[in-house]
């Protein structure tokens, strides 16, 4: 049967097609990566983590004028950590196109999204345009007086910027601001020109885990754990990993 549905896992179903992608040098489809959204989700099962679909991203990107009904439903306002995949699909009539993917994360502790590209920026423009859509929708953090001068980055400014350095700061409730943008200048940078999707769910998984495992924070952010956990060997094994996930849920399904 031609590309017959090989598993259904909540609301995703992945198809003989995709299975394709993951087995031969390919990018990822928005088919895999909110599978795998879906299964972070499922297996870190911790209400302040929101796994933004691809999908879903890409109509918050290119929706004109967002009313607080339509998103509304998303509560992103009690997340502390939202994270969101960035396209560089600029073509709305096509949801499956595009060439590249990066991620954005919003962080309410740092009060910023940070955005973790694998080829050295290339979706910045694009992640700008999803952090001007959805910043007035995750509500005001509180944030220190003191704020060092280094944790922000304009989002007209395309220059990337170096992650903020740990502020020891308590915060004041008096004291909000909007949400900042900051361009990671640190990501692992993938090594070849169509494993951009894996970096991404690498980088959530990671994410992931720092949140749920530092309950009280004792580290400041994830991007040590990043730098530890995660480097070029994703290429050669994520796909095999995610494979072997797609064949056991089919089997204990």
């Amino acid at each position: 049967m031609a590309d017959a549905r090989v598993l259904e896992y909540k609301d995703i179903v992945l198809r003989s097609s995709d299975l394709d992608i993951l087995r031969g040098p390919c990018y990822l489809n928005d088919q895999i990566i909110g599978f795998y959204f879906q299964y972070l989700a499922s297996s870190f099962d911790c209400d302040d983590i929101l796994l933004v679909p691809p999908s879903l991203s890409f109509w918050l990107t290119h929706t004109q004028d967002l009313d607080n009904e339509s998103v509304a439903a998303m509560d992103f306002c009690s997340k502390k950590v939202i994270i969101f995949s960035v396209n560089d699909n600029e073509d709305f009539g096509r949801g499956d196109d595009g060439s590249h993917w990066s991620l954005l994360v919003y962080d309410r502790s740092m009060n910023a999204f940070v955005h973790h590209d694998s080829m050295e920026g290339a979706n910045n423009l694009h992640a700008v345009k999803l952090y001007e859509a959805v910043k007035p929708f995750v509500g005001r953090a509180a944030v220190a007086s003191a704020k060092p001068k280094s944790s922000s980055f304009s989002a007209r400014n395309n220059k990337k910027k170096k992650e903020p350095a740990a502020n020891k700061s308590k915060p004041s409730a008096a004291s909000t601001a909007p949400p900042a943008f900051i361009e990671s200048s640190s990501t692992p940078q993938q090594m070849n020109g169509y494993d951009c999707g894996l970096y991404v769910i690498a980088i959530a998984r990671i994410i992931c885990q720092w949140h749920t495992s530092n309950p009280k924070k004792k580290a400041e952010n994830w991007f040590p754990a990043l730098h530890k956990h995660l480097n070029a060997s994703v290429e050669l094994t994520l796909k095999d990993e995610v494979m072997k996930l797609i064949e056991d849920l089919r089997i204990s399904g």
